[in-house]
Parts: structure tokens; sequence; C-alpha cells
């Protein structure tokens, strides 16, 4: 554990696969590999897996490859495969970030196969290797103390591929949900530049387009290199370690539509302002009651929306509800570090938020819909206080 409080940073030049990212991290953080090891070893039967020194293209790196003497297939379904990864996670915080990355990807299968959840079917990752890939990574992750990442452009590859589906584009359906509002590039090369797991190993870190502003020192850089060549570039992907001297916010820009109502019945306006917060480029809609003219009662209503998204959205208000104009402006917006995570509390699943503070405290916000199911109060405050217990004293890098 190196105890820094760690900015990563990704490059991925040639894309992101699972047993990428892992080299990566073992080749700057090379004293980890023993303890690695160790636990791939209590994964299955027989699995282990050999880190070597290679280069690509001039560049060196590290190439892993998992050794599976076994030809039995790993479980097949999500919850089989939650109970795996729970009864094999060395620790609470390993187990939090190995079922996010899974919980994450099955979401993607469920969206793009159209199935429940607990019925997705994961063709992909039916072998040990993925899981491994999962586990292992999320051990990582959890002992550098990583607080924010941010990544470059992904590349997106080009051509099709062969699954138990059948033919694919690239890249592959679930991949590409998880993709979903990622900057991403065409360089013209083709091939799967990001797998499943990769796409969830990178929306489990939900990394900035860029990298924070102030200070920054670089402490080490890892580099994985995957098993494909790729024509007239490095397949590798670079981790870039930085040490913050301060936890940074992250800037960006939004776009606040602002209007107000007077002639739209309370019941239909509430109606149209759901509507609003259920688009996925809102942010939040605001709603102020306000005197109009001639003394009127009238409501204030502001939309907080992505900053590209500000004509789709201003057109949406115009159609759910009855303002014939509004006023536009754009304002920066600071952030601090934060990620949605899910924890078990007596069988149920709670998601929470967890932002730090610029001092390093850590604070963790269980998600209130979820707690609304739990039953009353007093189930609500033991589920809170085994939220806190499960997520206490880990930062953005260890929840």
């Amino acid at each position: 554990m190196t105890g820094d409080r760690l900015h990563l940073h990704l490059d991925p030049m040639g894309g992101i696969a699972g047993d990428m990212m892992l080299a990566a991290l073992l080749d700057a953080f090379p004293d980890l590999e023993q303890p690695v090891a160790d636990l791939a070893a209590t994964i299955g039967p027989g699995i282990s897996f050999k880190l070597t020194e290679a280069r690509d293209k001039g560049l060196r790196g590290r190439r892993i490859a998992f050794d599976l003497p076994t030809t039995e297939r790993g479980p097949r379904h999500l919850p089989d495969y939650r109970a795996l990864l729970q009864a094999t996670a060395p620790d609470a915080g390993v187990a939090v970030r190995a079922l996010d990355i899974l919980d994450r990807l099955a979401q993607a299968e469920a969206t793009v196969h159209g199935v429940p959840l607990d019925k997705v079917h994961f063709h992909e990752i039916s072998n040990w290797d993925s899981i491994a890939d999962i586990l292992l990574t999320s051990f990582v992750l959890e002992r550098i103390g990583i607080v924010s990442a941010s990544t470059s452009p992904i590349p997106l590859g080009s051509g099709q591929i062969e699954t138990e589906h059948g033919t694919m584009p690239v890249p592959a359906p679930a991949t590409l949900e998880l993709l979903r509002g990622r900057d991403a590039i065409d360089d013209g090369r083709q091939g799967e530049r990001v797998t499943p797991t990769g796409a969830a190993i990178l929306a489990h870190l939900e990394p900035a387009s860029r990298q924070p502003l102030g200070q920054m020192r670089l402490q080490k850089a890892g580099y994985g290199l995957g098993n494909r060549s790729l024509d007239g570039m490095a397949n590798c992907l670079r981790l870039s370690f930085f040490q913050l001297d301060a936890l940074q916010p992250e800037r960006d820009r939004v776009a606040i539509l602002t209007f107000h109502i007077d002639d739209q019945i309370p019941e239909d306006l509430a109606v149209a302002l759901d509507r609003l917060r259920g688009r996925p480029d809102v942010l939040e809609v605001l709603q102020f009651t306000v005197q109009g003219k001639k003394g009127r009662t009238a409501f204030r209503l502001e939309v907080i929306c992505h900053e590209e998204a500000a004509d789709a959205v201003a057109h949406a208000c115009f159609g759910e509800t009855t303002t014939i104009g509004m006023r536009l402006h754009r304002e920066d917006r600071l952030l601090l570090p934060r990620r949605e995570v899910t924890v078990e509390s007596n069988g149920q699943r709670i998601r929470a938020k967890l932002s730090v503070r610029p001092n390093g405290t850590t604070i963790v916000k269980p998600e209130n819909d979820d707690l609304a199911q739990a039953g009353e109060n007093d189930d609500r405050s033991r589920i809170r206080l085994d939220v806190a217990n499960a997520l206490s004293g880990r930062g953005m890098g260890e929840a």
C-alpha cells in the first residue's frame, strides 16, 4: 500500500482490457505481485498467472497470462458471480469494488439483451480469467490510494467479433453501453480495442475527461501490453500516477435554463418536471414559488443540464411546459471527487454516493430511494450504519 493520495490517468493507446489493466497496475506496483498471486490461487481450481517483461513497437511493458489448468468454466449468472466474488474478496473494500465492476457489466448486458439483471447470461466472461481480472484489479485499486481518475479519449476500433450470440460489431454492444458518455476516437486501426471487462473497470473508475486542475507530482507510471499486434503503434495501456498536493475539484461547465410558469396547473407541471428530471442530459430541475405580474402566484424553474445538451433540453422544456420563452446562461461548476458504489445490508443492495472533502474526509450518503424500501425508521438507521461501517476509512480509491 502506498499511503499516498493519488490521481490515476489512463492513456489507452492500444485500448483497454482487463489483463492490460492488471498488467499496468503491477508494472507500476511490483511489490503487489505476490499478494495478487496469492489471491489468484483462491479464485478457482489451479488458477495462477505469469507476469512477463515484454516489448511492443520498441515500448517496454508487462504482459500477463493466466494459467488455467482446469477446463471447468465459472458460474454463468449474476447471483453466482456475486457469491463467488464475495466469498473470495479478502476484505469489504475489495468486495465493494469487484461487485461494482460486475454490476456495471451486468447492467450493460441486461440493457442490450433486454433481460432482468438476475437472468443476465455472461457469455463473454464465463472463463475464470475474466473473473480474475475483476477481482485482482479491484484488489490492487483498493491498496494504492486512488482518489480520482481521468482518461484520454477511448479508441473504439472497428470490424466484427464472434461471440456466443453470433457475429457482433465492434465495440460489442455491452462495451458500447459501458462507454456511454466517454470521449472516443477512431484512429483508423481495426479490431476490438476495448473489451467488456475493460469497459466495466473504466466505468468503475468514473474518470473525468481531463486531468484535475492544480499542481500534481508524477510518482510513477505503468505499462500493460495486450496480446494482439496493432499496425504502427504499441498495443499498450499506460497508467500515470500523480500525487496531489491537495484534493482538486473537477471543473466543467453546465447550461442553466430559467423560465416562469403562471398558466399551467400544478398537477400537470409536476408531471412535466418529472419527465425533465428523467432525461439523462438533465442534472437537476429546481422549482420556486414567486409572485409574478399582476400579483399572480407563479413558478420559477431552473433546469440545469450538460452544456452540450442545452438546445435539446430547451426543446424538451418547450414541449413539456407552457412557457413561451426562457433565459439561457452557462456557468463553471466545481465538483468534489465522487463515485457511486453498492453495498449489501441484510440481503438488500444499497447504492451510496461517496465524496471526498478537501481535507480528505470521506462523506457517505446512501441512496434515499433504496432506504425507502427498507421499512421503518429503525431499519433505515441500521442500514445507514451498515453502509457507513462497510465504507468507513476509505477514500475514493478505496470505496
